[in-house]
């Protein structure tokens, strides 16, 4: 019979592995495809974003060195006089076929105070040829459409450096400054523009500081996408593109570049590798979890079986059981002593329930039930029952000004004694609040009040520094009684409203004092102390 149940579990236990083993790898395939995968590719895209930031950066720098170029040269006594057409061999002396070639400049335009063209020169796209002109006419007429676009950006934002792309009529950098003086004083004269051609040479340029194979193509857009890279992912390799901003609306400048995945690709080869070493191990684990099933669980189990049908025989059992030295005996002695630690952990929390961690007195709940009871006993046996609701005088001062460590020692000090009190007069006092605390006293409405005035007694005793309170340079109380019989509706709820009602009078009086709840509720003065304003 016992060989039968432990085939039995055997078998179920072989079931039941096969199945995790089964369920394991279903899990794995489901992790790799909705948390491997596209976290891999997360990380592409990441990189992918990277590599064009990087780009666009170096885009960014270059569009910046234009900018102080033309800044350089706008702010210079020759080239104001020249717009003014006090120097007229300026375009002599400073330009050449040579200049141009070696800055990389397409054209430089300059303007007047009107807006109008004062200069133009630059390398004519077709010879290749530098040409200068007055005016973007017949030979120069290449350069009316960045004429255009300039004159259109000097009436919108005449004072302001320019430092923008255009796409039309071809991709180029395009960076403007108002002509100063050297020492940038007076009135602008004109503007000065340097246009950077954005062509094969300066992608070789680029390519070579970024290490990117790179291609620049013009995109007729209405708007520039929020997303602002694409990529498209091309066997080995990724096609990334990313938009840049144009001057001219309808149109955006993408560059782009074939990334390699040499890091998506070697983190899906380790990937791989994990799963299958993964599935190689658990099939191992599972082997070895049998072997030792038998070995350190069935075995033993067959043996406690054996002693459990011998229970009738055997009335010492148990004795016998927690006594040995095997695991069994062990496992018996571990379920004894969690019963015993369980049994004293219920104690400790039956009294965490009802009792105030910082203070030790009794919690609302405790107060609460106690109170039910007083009342029902009062009703049943027609006695007296009162409670008290105290409260610290300004203890919001105290916390503020001494901080909330002082005010724990202080609630501390004052519940201490209160427990002293309560013991000492056989009644209930449990803290109800952050600075509350309510007395249960089954005693007439006079020995209340008596035992009232012993605890502000108490307390003012204790001249526990309180030099923020605008009522006595110690810590004090406010006490509210009530004590109702049973014609005026005696039930827990009303006699803790009630003398809510007279800790609120207490307060309103002035605190520092005791107020008597009586219906209605009495103006006079129960007991007030001589305090310092």
């Amino acid at each position: 019979m016992a060989h039968h149940c432990t085939a039995s579990l055997r078998l179920r236990f072989l079931i039941a592995l096969a199945g995790v083993f089964l369920l394991a790898v279903i899990t794995l395939g489901l992790l790799t495809k909705l948390v491997f995968f596209p976290a891999l590719y997360r990380e592409e895209q990441s990189i992918i974003v990277n590599e064009m930031d990087r780009l666009e950066r170096s885009v960014i720098v270059n569009k910046q060195q234009l900018l102080a170029q033309a800044r350089d040269w706008a702010t210079w006594d020759d080239t104001y006089e020249f717009v003014q057409g006090n120097y007229p061999r300026y375009a002599e002396v400073n330009f050449s076929q040579s200049m141009f070639e070696e800055m990389r400049y397409k054209l430089m335009a300059f303007f007047n105070a009107d807006g109008e063209v004062h200069f133009l020169g630059g390398l004519n796209p077709t010879t290749g040829q530098y040409q200068t002109c007055e005016t973007a006419t017949q030979a120069c007429s290449w350069m009316m459409p960045y004429v255009v676009s300039m004159q259109r950006f000097i009436q919108e934002d005449s004072d302001k450096e320019h430092n923008v792309l255009y796409t039309h009529p071809s991709p180029t950098m395009v960076a403007s400054s108002p002509i100063l003086r050297t020492d940038s004083s007076g009135p602008p004269t004109g503007w000065l523009f340097k246009v950077r051609a954005m062509n094969s040479d300066w992608l070789s340029v680029l390519s070579e500081l970024t290490g990117m194979p790179l291609s620049l193509t013009v995109r007729t857009v209405s708007s520039l996408p929020e997303s602002r890279t694409t990529s498209t992912i091309m066997g080995n390799t990724v096609l990334a593109e990313r938009y840049l901003a144009a001057y001219q609306p309808g149109a955006t400048i993408a560059i782009s570049s074939r990334l390699q995945r040499d890091r998506y690709l070697a983190g899906l080869r380790s990937l791989r590798y994990v799963l299958i070493w993964t599935g190689v191990m658990m099939f191992l684990v599972i082997v070895a979890v049998l072997v030792l099933l038998q070995h350190m669980i069935l075995t033993p189990l067959r043996k406690l079986t054996r002693l459990t049908q011998q229970l009738d025989t055997q009335p010492a059992f148990q004795h016998e059981l927690s006594s040995r030295n095997d695991e069994i005996g062990l496992l018996a002695r571990t379920f004894e002593h969690q019963f015993t630690h369980q049994r004293q952990l219920n104690e400790k929390l039956s009294v965490l329930s009802t009792h105030d961690t910082l203070t030790g007195l009794p919690n609302r709940r405790l107060f609460d039930q106690e109170l039910q009871r007083a009342v029902e006993q009062a009703i049943a046996n027609n006695t007296s029952v009162a409670v008290m609701m105290l409260d610290i005088d300004h203890f919001k001062l105290f916390n503020d000004n001494y901080g909330h460590p002082k005010g724990d020692h202080c609630l501390t000090t004052v519940g201490k004694k209160l427990q002293e009190l309560a013991e000492r007069h056989d009644v209930v006092i449990a803290r109800t609040g952050g600075e509350e605390f309510s007395v249960l006293a089954e005693m007439p409405v006079g020995e209340a009040h008596r035992l009232a005035n012993t605890i502000t007694m108490a307390i003012d005793a204790l001249n526990y520094p309180h030099a923020f309170s605008p009522v006595s340079p110690h810590v004090t109380f406010s006490i509210g009684i009530s004590s109702l019989n049973v014609n005026d509706g005696l039930t827990a709820s009303a006699l803790m409203s009630t003398a809510d009602q007279a800790l609120y009078e207490a307060k309103k009086a002035g605190r520092h004092q005791v107020r008597l709840y009586a219906p209605p509720l009495a103006k006079e003065t129960i007991s007030t102390h001589n305090t310092p304003p």
